[in-house]
């Protein structure tokens, strides 16, 4: 569990002139505050085990989500951000990170350029100030990236918001977000019966690292075409979710002939446990190419992934989902013993970009 240190809130040593988001699209100046004791600099490979201590104390704090060091060090080769300009850290003298706000862009945009959040303050230290600052900076860092590009397509930003974190949520409200999507986290008792599924005659199961990674994102890109607010992923994008989440044993593909019609993508998080108090394997990805859609497929590999984790000891599975998944997915998922045990909302903002 995490320790307090003790030592009270940080206090920035002056106001902050410009340092609300911006209107619109435009770029503007957002200062860095000063702090007593507190450097502010981009983000480094070295800080991955602090970052990761940040998060883990939001964890805690707020029963969200948290990475691994080896996740964090993972993200540095991430197409949606470049760590130099697109990241700033707030670290005391002893190496502590207070603040950790991360900008990524996601590539390729074909509605919008969309602006996602990996922005963690330590609960100790959530002033209005400090809170509007991070909010501002990362906003702006997104219009000015969007801003060198030739495309010219709205921003839309996303933010992550758990039930825990009401100050957020009115943070952002009162900056013109609104909650778009509802996120369920469901979870399976592994204990009980898992029923058995078949394959329709003409597929087989193999495991996910046998398929080519071209013909993984092909199946991901077309189950996911009708979503909300989904756009195809990049080839980049794909590969580092691919490495950084999977459990292979607990990963596979359904085969027709030499190419995927589904897949599902597990993972572990052990360093989740202890304030869990339970043990948990992620079904992290799971999608069905629309050509083989009402044939099973879905049940049968969540299935073979649930008593994957059975067999390796673990007591649920768990998977999130948008509560009006236009698939019936959240209906499947119930049907298997799946049940809601927490959630949260993604808000969003839509401006123009900077001209």
């Amino acid at each position: 569990m995490f320790r307090r240190s003790g030592r009270g809130p940080i206090r920035l040593q002056g106001p902050l002139p410009h340092g609300r988001p911006p209107r619109g699209g435009a770029v503007v100046s957002v200062p860095l505050p000063e702090i007593k004791g507190v450097s502010w600099r981009a983000a480094t490979r070295d800080d991955a085990e602090a970052i990761a201590a940040l998060q883990h104390a939001c964890f805690i704090a707020d029963d969200s989500f948290s990475e691994t060091a080896a996740q964090i060090a993972d993200r540095f080769n991430s197409p949606m951000s470049k760590v130099e300009t697109d990241t700033l850290l707030a670290v005391r003298d002893d190496g502590t990170v207070l603040v950790s706000l991360w900008n990524q862009l996601v590539p390729e945009p074909v509605e919008a350029w969309k602006v996602y959040d990996e922005n963690f303050i330590h609960p100790q230290h959530r002033t209005p100030e400090l809170m509007e600052f991070a909010l501002a900076w990362w906003m702006n860092r997104g219009a000015e990236r969007v801003a060198t590009t030739d495309i010219n397509l709205p921003i839309r930003y996303h933010q992550v918001v758990f039930p825990t974190r009401p100050d957020k949520r009115k943070l952002l409200e009162a900056h013109g977000y609104e909650a778009s999507m509802f996120i369920d986290e469901l979870r399976r008792d592994l204990s009980e019966p898992i029923e058995d599924f078949s394959l329709p005659d003409g597929l087989r199961l193999v495991a996910f690292d046998d398929v080519p990674t071209e013909d993984a994102l092909a199946v991901r890109n077309d189950a996911f075409r009708d979503h909300r607010g989904s756009q195809p992923w990049t080839l980049e994008m794909w590969e580092a979710r691919s490495v950084e989440m999977q459990r292979p044993d607990a990963s596979f593909a359904v085969m027709e002939d030499d190419r995927p019609v589904s897949y599902v993508m597990s993972a572990v998080y052990p360093d989740d446990w202890e304030a869990r108090g339970y043990t948990e394997g992620w079904v992290e990805g799971l999608g069905t190419a629309r050509s083989h859609r009402g044939r099973g497929l879905a049940s049968f590999l969540i299935t073979e992934s649930m008593k994957a984790f059975r067999d390796s000891g673990l007591d649920y599975a768990t998977l999130g989902v948008d509560s009006e998944n236009p698939t019936g997915a959240v209906g499947l998922y119930r049907r298997l013993g799946f049940e809601k045990v927490r959630g949260f909302a993604e808000y969003t903002k839509t401006v123009d970009r900077a001209t």
